[in-house]
């Protein structure tokens, strides 16, 4: 059965916005990295060669990011991930990316597959969650996580070197 334009078009549209949302999230993961303690805390808590990946199910629309000398570093391929995270659908993914819906939420309705440890998908989450409290606005960050987490820089700070990829 073929899909409708309409589908086709819809679908279009959320694999661009993804794929703009996972570029912002990359840049606010870096930033992050170097200048929030918790989320440096837990990145230096992975193994050197760390590779995590988020997948939308659509081809090439993922992030994989590893961990290289101390730092994140974005790759296009990896032979093997330490840490996989798949949505069931693009509608999912843009859901979870435009900030509707929270990982928790998603987590509890199984809306995505998880493959590696637990405990490190745990420490990737509270990194997101510390990525998307300074990359999304309050009124957003209050309806998708638990606890707002502490920020140590400002927002202004971060915005700049998330845009001009001071990192």
């Amino acid at each position: 059965m073929k899909k409708s334009l309409k589908r086709e078009f819809i679908i279009k549209i959320k694999k661009y916005i993804s794929k703009i949302v996972l570029f912002f999230l990359y840049r606010g993961f870096k930033v992050t990295s170097k200048y929030d303690s918790t989320v440096r805390k837990e990145v230096d808590s992975w193994k050197d060669g760390f590779t995590a990946c988020i997948n939308t199910g659509i081809k090439n629309v993922k992030l994989i990011i590893k961990k290289e000398n101390g730092k994140i570093v974005r790759i296009k391929e990896a032979e093997s991930m330490d840490l996989e995270i798949t949505f069931k659908s693009i509608d999912v993914a843009f859901l979870m990316f435009t900030g509707r819906l929270g990982v928790s939420k998603a987590y509890a309705e199984h809306r995505f597959t998880l493959k590696g440890e637990i405990g490190k998908a745990m420490s990737l989450v509270r990194c997101i969650d510390i990525v998307e409290a300074y990359l999304f606005p309050k009124f957003i960050t209050k309806n998708i996580l638990k606890e707002i987490p502490k920020k140590s820089m400002g927002l202004v700070r971060c915005y700049g070197n998330v845009l001009f990829g001071r990192v």
